[in-house]
């Protein structure tokens, strides 16, 4: 699937070596490795990747640096809790920057050792547990965390952008918009700006929205690199898919020059190339991408280039890869539920496993990402009734995500509701013409034969 939603596991807005502290910890490493070691095996088959420098730039060779001297500080001083909770911010930040999902489980290892030494009167190691909770998609376990880490430092800034973002996640959208505008007023920056943006494009205010980016990007101060690559990369992502191409491909640019290797801001200009027709350099750099950062949605999406130049059998191995992929994630506690339910319904394929996970999703954190997921699995089940109400739910909010809106539009158009399947596949097209390499011309074929506009 080409096109970014918030149903994709993708870099935490900032916040405020690879010895594991815990034997248990390898395994994690060893997923971690196997996971590595499957994409490459699927690139190298299908022999589309050019070589692929190590993501060895200035700033991770710096996390890895921090991480070495906090881990030093811990083996001269095993009590040390503000030496734990540094290394699981550099455990945290490090998994940003490199997608190993075990960083996750290195730094709760770390935060729970802080905890264990200083049980009380410790925010910091709470907060930060709270944010290892909200990365693995544990959104109700963050919620509870941060909450009580909360009424021990009350308007901490970082506590309440975890808190925005469970609260967020979980579909609470007001209380969302509630602490982000407290935090907007606490410590205006970067990182507040660019969830008031957030915001605003769930309303369908589009201007609000590039006005709150504009206002992000305006007060970074450009003294980390990975901050800087990840603001301008997330906005390259929300003119993406709004159909943007030119702004988006400037700000992935902005992104790399400040951070070179930043595979989140490659796999941004790969979807412009690919909204652009240009799909073997899409394929070049997802492939490379997905060798250096194997996260589901890159490997998806390689599948889905493939599938419009008519590789099929390149297609294919990427999705069975997805499917190990996702396993190997599950095991390291990565909840994958709401982009496995969509990828299975996008492959209209193991749909009883796709409703599972899609009403457990709905059930653990209902907003609208679980309604379009939930919308379009029951519509490839056929359940029509259902996935109706619940596409129509996805939309309350006034959101102008156009695959929200084709989703709804296929759901209609399979009703017979022949007006509502024009607007909201007119709808789709307008918003973005190219938001999904795979189903545009599924909405512009159906609106032929709705004798709708294209």
């Amino acid at each position: 699937m080409i096109g970014i939603s918030a149903t994709t596991i993708r870099p935490t807005a900032p916040h405020g070596g690879r010895r594991p502290l815990r034997p248990t910890v390898l395994g994690s490493l060893a997923v971690a490795a196997g996971v590595v070691l499957l994409v490459a095996s699927a690139l190298l088959v299908t022999r589309q990747a050019a070589p692929v420098a190590a993501p060895t730039s200035g700033v991770l060779e710096a996390t890895n640096g921090l991480v070495t001297f906090w881990e030093q500080r811990i083996a001269a001083d095993p009590h040390d809790t503000t030496a734990y909770n540094h290394l699981a911010d550099g455990y945290l930040r490090r998994a940003r920057q490199t997608g190993d999902v075990a960083d996750y489980d290195r730094a709760e290892i770390a935060l729970r050792a802080s905890l264990r030494e200083l049980p009380n009167a410790n925010p910091d190691a709470m907060l930060r547990l709270a944010a290892v909770r909200g990365a693995k998609h544990e959104f109700r376990d963050s919620l509870g965390i941060v909450n009580e880490a909360l009424r021990q430092a009350p308007d901490e800034p970082y506590g309440l952008g975890v808190l925005g973002d469970d609260q967020f996640a979980l579909g609470q959208y007001e209380e969302a918009a509630a602490t982000y505008a407290s935090l907007l007023r606490i410590a205006p920056g970067l990182s507040a700006n660019a969830r008031q943006a957030n915001i605003d494009e769930l309303r369908g205010d589009l201007t609000r929205a590039g006005y709150a980016w504009q206002n992000a990007l305006a007060s970074d101060t450009r003294m980390r690199p990975e901050d800087t690559a990840w603001a301008n990369t997330e906005f390259g992502n929300f003119r993406l898919l709004h159909g943007d191409l030119n702004a988006a491909d400037e700000a992935y640019t902005t992104a790399l020059s400040a951070y070179p290797s930043y595979v989140n801001a490659l796999a941004g200009r790969a979807g412009v190339h690919a909204a652009r027709g240009d799909y073997a350099e899409a394929a070049r750099l997802y492939a490379a991408v997905a060798q250096r950062y194997p996260a589901p949605q890159y490997v998806i999406a390689l599948g889905d280039v493939y599938t419009a130049m008519g590789k099929h059998d390149d297609a294919r191995r990427q999705y069975a890869l997805v499917r190990v992929i996702d396993r190997l994630y599950r095991s390291s506690g990565v909840n994958t539920d709401l982009q496995m339910a969509l990828f299975y319904a996008d492959q209209n394929t193991d749909l009883d496993e796709a409703l599972r996970v899609a009403r457990a999703a709905e059930a653990d954190r209902p907003g609208i990402d679980a309604d379009d997921a939930l919308a379009w699995v029951l519509y490839r089940r056929g359940d029509l009734t259902e996935a109706r109400a619940h596409a129509e739910h996805a939309l309350r909010y006034g959101t102008q995500n156009p695959l929200f809106l084709f989703h709804a539009g296929m759901i209609a158009a399979a009703q017979h509701d022949t007006a509502a399947a024009r607007a909201h596949l007119d709808g789709a097209l307008k918003a973005n013409p190219t938001f999904n390499i795979l189903r545009v011309p599924e909405a512009k074929a159906t609106l032929k034969q709705l004798g709708g506009a294209q």
